[in-house]
């Protein structure tokens, strides 16, 4: 008790020095320093120490959650999933639908995420729109083909700074200038080659930075060539580019689980929820632990014997090391492969392959070195690794033998994914392998959706009223027994139509509220205003979700609105409350940052959060995020967290280009003059005003 007064005590100080509980920016403020430092003190005083543990244990699970990738929390003592089918095929493969894309080489770059998410895209898309690859091509005249060098190049790249721009021409949110991902340049690493995960892509995807085409950023430098030393930016205009719009970015569960004692653990239920994407028509992208993960790995298991022999002796003279400390005229290729591979390169041979087996390495598990022809690749990683690759997953094969991965190290059972991978036709089955369902490597595990209706194919977004442009690590939810909100406010620049929210969800089987309130002039929180409009969606899985409204919104120009999202979630032990949100990698301390994970730090994410922008609603009391951010920093180990605003955004349309469409002749009255429609195709939009 004693303890608990010690926290109350010290989170009261914090509060008489820190940011409001609702704020206007200061544009708007009519109050003096002294005025409003009092008002602030004033409503802050009377937050209950429950408040201040619930955003405490808020900070701890955002934090914990930013250095967990690939794994969704078990927040089930029994886990809610249904099936799509009683029973699945024994085989399915959607490159017989016709809706797999080309196999790419990512070469030269580290770009497997952006990659295998597109991958993952391409087919959903051709899957939305109910063409073949090759029907798509006939009816549009080239293949779909989408960029993974925009999706990478602005993940890792920041929003420009206000001094990019002459004063009044900054072309994005001007409060939100400079937020984004950097590189450490004295590292010498390209934005190209640090590496990503699903949440990044989804972050970036949501934000309306992409999908585009290919050909309007080709994977290639600005000379046309692969050479690395090349031009490979992109020009800044580029970046709120989209040839399709992200409706959903569903995060499944993976199949490869660690409980509490470290040891692996599979679940079925999770490879019933990647069958049943792939038999909705979605390619489903896996991160995975590979032994070669860059694209110049994959060329060395291409290469001849004496070409091998050559690789050790030159790793062997770059090293300062006895060029003949490895008799490879006497090795076998299968050995000279694992020297290459081995991470205790230079240690003598008998005991590089004793520390290679404590480690579990999984090398020799891609080829199947039978009499076969053609050769099979497969994998099955044995042991708990951390992912370091990304794929996309286009079938599965139930009679898959587990006979056909490394003799002294098979699955326990048959069964194995067709697998995607992107370096290049070359490699593995045209570049295609079998990964085992019981893979001790799979991390993450995801698919996309994406919204193509002919109604908007042809109009641009005025806006997407959002302030989370920061590329995301992790999405991680906090459950509260009591119902808890969160919300953004957005200023309306100009007449337009509010036709979508979006919101994130962390946990499977989660039930969302939106609220959308046209705010008044004085607003004190949130909800203060009219509300205009209420829906709630049920999502199977975590992720991104686009939610549409159930009238289509006209926004005065020079108003305000809130989006108020509650977001329910079933668990075994009844419903709870989330909010969620993401976070990435700060700047650390160099010397701290490599002590503690044993290389230098390449990169970091910056945030900006100000008052006024996102809120929380705790114990029934609105707190500006702003706040709630400087609170985790005062008292939690926020060294490698990097915060963001809260992940609600709404999607608005300009009223002129809507019009366009509709016709203005055909609208009527609806509603006692509060709506109109137009008869020919039921478009409907409620007016925000009386």
């Amino acid at each position: 008790m004693k303890k608990s007064g010690i926290l109350f005590l010290i989170f009261l100080v914090l509060l008489t020095v820190s940011l409001p509980v609702w704020s206007q920016s200061d544009s708007e403020s009519n109050f003096s320093e002294e005025e409003w430092q009092a008002q602030i003190n004033e409503a802050l005083a009377e937050l209950s120490e429950k408040e201040a543990q619930g955003l405490l244990n808020l900070g701890k699970e955002l934090i914990e959650g930013s250095g967990s990738r690939g794994h969704l929390s078990d927040i089930y003592t029994e886990l809610v999933w249904y099936s799509i089918a009683d029973t699945f095929p024994a085989k399915f493969d959607l490159r017989e639908r016709g809706t797999v894309t080309s196999v790419k080489d990512q070469s030269p770059w580290g770009t497997c995420w952006s990659h295998g998410t597109i991958a993952a895209c391409e087919t959903s898309i051709l899957n939305t729109l109910h063409l073949t690859a090759e029907e798509y091509e006939q009816k549009y005249g080239e293949p779909l083909d989408l960029s993974e060098k925009h999706l990478a190049w602005f993940g890792a790249t920041a929003l420009p700074g206000l001094d990019a721009y002459p004063k009044g021409e900054y072309p994005y949110l001007e409060s939100q200038a400079g937020e984004g991902n950097y590189m450490i340049e004295k590292q010498g690493k390209n934005p190209y080659d640090i590496g990503g995960w699903f949440s990044n892509s989804t972050s970036v995807l949501a934000s309306g930075v992409g999908v585009l085409k290919e050909s309007l950023a080709p994977y290639q430098n600005a000379e046309g060539t692969l050479d690395p030393d090349g031009d490979w930016s992109l020009p800044e205009e580029l970046r709120f580019n989209q040839s399709f719009e992200l409706k959903d970015g569903n995060q499944l569960l993976c199949p490869a689980n660690i409980d509490e004692n470290e040891n692996y653990r599979y679940r079925p239920e999770a490879t019933e929820m990647i069958k049943s994407e792939l038999l909705n028509g979605r390619v489903v992208g896996i991160a995975y632990f590979a032994d070669s993960s860059l694209p110049e790995d994959a060329e060395i298991e291409n290469m001849s014997d004496d070409e091998l022999r050559y690789v050790i002796k030159d790793m062997l003279i770059n090293n300062e090391l006895d060029e003949n400390l490895y008799d490879t005229a006497n090795l076998d290729r299968g050995t000279m492969l694992k020297i290459i591979h081995s991470q205790n390169f230079g240690q003598p041979l008998e005991k590089l392959l004793e520390l290679d087996e404590e480690a579990g390495t999984t090398y020799e598990i891609y080829m199947n070195y039978t009499n076969t022809d053609p050769v099979v690749y497969a994998q099955y990683t044995y042991t708990p690794k951390t992912p370091n690759h990304i794929v996309a997953v286009v079938g599965w094969d139930d009679t898959f033998p587990a006979s056909n991965f490394r003799k002294d190290h098979q699955p326990p059972a048959d069964g194995a994914w067709i697998v995607k991978n992107s370096w290049g036709t070359d490699w593995g089955m045209d570049g295609y392998f079998y990964l085992s369902y019981y893979d001790q490597g799979i991390g993450e595990v995801q698919s996309f959706e994406f919204l193509i209706t002919e109604e908007t194919e042809n109009v641009d977004y005025l806006d997407i009223l959002e302030y989370d442009y920061m590329s995301v690590n992790s999405m991680h939810s906090t459950l509260f027994e009591k119902p808890v909100y969160s919300a953004n406010v957005f200023d309306v620049n100009e007449d337009s139509v509010l036709q979508y929210v979006s919101a994130m969800t962390g946990d499977l089987n989660a039930s969302v509220t939106a609220n959308i309130y046209l705010l008044n002039e004085n607003s004190v929180n949130p909800t203060d205003g009219k509300l205009l409009d209420s829906v709630t969606e049920s999502f199977p899985y975590a992720g991104y979700h686009r939610i549409p409204l159930s009238n289509n919104l006209l926004l005065p120009a020079n108003s305000r609105i809130s989006i108020v999202i509650l977001n329910r979630v079933q668990t075994s032990e009844g419903q709870k409350y989330a909010i969620t949100n993401g976070t990435s990698q700060a700047l650390a301390d160099s010397e701290y940052f490599e002590e503690a994970n044993g290389y230098p730090q390449t990169d970091y994410s910056v945030g900006i959060v100000n008052p006024g922008e996102s809120f929380i609603m705790l114990e029934d009391r609105w707190i500006d995020w702003s706040f709630a951010v400087g609170f985790f920093s005062a008292y939690l180990d926020t060294e490698y967290t990097a915060f963001d605003n809260l992940p609600i955004k709404g999607y608005v349309y300009p009223w002129n280009q809507i019009m366009k469409i509709h016709a203005l002749s055909d609208w009527q009255p609806a509603a006692g003059g509060q709506a109109a429609y137009c008869p020919d195709d039921g478009y409907m939009v409620l007016y925000a005003v009386d």
